[in-house]
């Protein structure tokens, strides 16, 4: 395939020594006078403009080899031309007038423009290795998160395991415990059979409870609190109404307040509630139970109350079961309190903190 012809410029007449030079009137720089010998532009400076002498000529030429202007220069009728945004670099800016077919002597005026930043040949590459290291830190980071989720999620997991393991494995060995009771004991009256029969049974509902309560905890689309204070609700029927406890379970949330929390945060508190009524169920002698939940500038504030006999905080305290309400809720961020005294009932206040 042939090449394009090169670009000719037509030509610009003979040059008439008889002349005058064209004269610089004025060179003005971002509208500032500059001197006429040499020009000296800042990488910021947008406009350069130069003014000739009024000659009686018929047009006046400026050539100035800059990418994108006309090689052969610009023709006006005007003793003026400006240029703006040079880019940087030593140019040479030539000029002369036509009179009557013939030109003038050509003039040199030399221009400097200074380099910008993003103009020096260290720049590019300098923005490609930030680009690239930008990415190489957010994918690091990433990859950071991604890991330590993984680690919190598995850390989780095996938390809730551990838990499970515990609590299953106790309530088999119970099993296990009362049926070889049984066997050994040939001459069991049918009462105490009975009495066994109605502990086993007691202990199977109770690790089928805590298996879907586990299972229940660890489901991703559980992670709400309609969810965790549906299944408080139903606990605590299930448990408290067959022994004639009078039970408030009352909601002063918003319809549209809804509270996301994580699967560990859901967990305890369940676990806390458990415990909380099972206590109740077992010690507390109540006649009324209220659960409260409510909203609270830092979360959700959930109350459980009962008119119960109480006890000594301090006493129980140094034992293991008040213990483990505060070290569960310490681990989760959720401010515990707890309120009783001997012939007192007890309060208990879990604020759920905001995510």
């Amino acid at each position: 395939m042939a090449e394009p012809p090169l670009r000719v410029c037509p030509p610009e007449g003979n040059i008439d020594a008889a002349l005058m030079p064209p004269v610089v009137s004025r060179i003005l720089v971002n509208g500032r006078p500059q001197a006429s010998d040499t020009i000296v532009m800042q990488a910021s400076d947008e406009e350069f403009m130069i003014e000739l002498q009024p000659m009686q000529a018929d047009s006046h030429f400026f050539k100035l080899a800059v990418k994108g202007l006309s090689p052969c220069g610009i023709s006006s009728i005007y003793p003026q031309i400006s240029y703006t945004f040079l880019p940087g670099g030593q140019y040479q800016l030539e000029y002369w007038y036509q009179k009557n077919g013939m030109c003038s002597p050509h003039q040199i005026l030399p221009i400097q423009v200074k380099q910008s930043i993003a103009e020096q040949n260290w720049f590019a590459p300098a923005i490609l290795v930030s680009v690239l290291l930008i990415i190489a830190v957010v994918a690091l980071f990433w990859i950071l998160d991604k890991t330590r989720q993984s680690l919190s999620l598995q850390q989780i997991r095996n938390r809730i395991a551990a838990d499970l393991h515990d609590e299953v494995s106790s309530d088999l060995s119970g099993i296990a415990i009362s049926m070889t009771t049984l066997e050994r004991r040939r001459n069991i009256s049918p009462d105490d059979f009975s009495k066994s029969i109605q502990d086993i049974r007691q202990t199977l509902s109770d690790t089928q409870n805590n298996l879907s309560d586990t299972v229940w905890a660890i489901k991703p689309e559980k992670d709400s609190s309609d969810e965790l204070f549906q299944r408080m609700r139903k606990f605590v029927y299930q448990m408290l109404e067959p022994q004639q406890i009078r039970i408030t379970f009352d909601s002063t949330l918003p319809h549209d307040k809804t509270l996301k929390i994580t699967m560990e945060q859901r967990h305890t508190v369940f676990k806390i509630f458990k415990e909380a009524v099972h206590n109740i169920y077992k010690h507390a002698q109540a006649t009324e139970v209220k659960v409260l939940i409510g909203p609270h500038p830092d979360g959700i504030l959930l109350e459980i109350s009962d008119n119960g006999i109480g006890f000594d905080l301090e006493a129980e305290r140094n034992g293991s079961g008040v213990n483990n309400y505060f070290w569960r809720a310490k681990e989760q961020m959720i401010e515990l309190q707890v309120d009783t005294a001997p012939g007192k009932g007890v309060r208990l206040q879990m604020l759920i903190p905001q995510m």
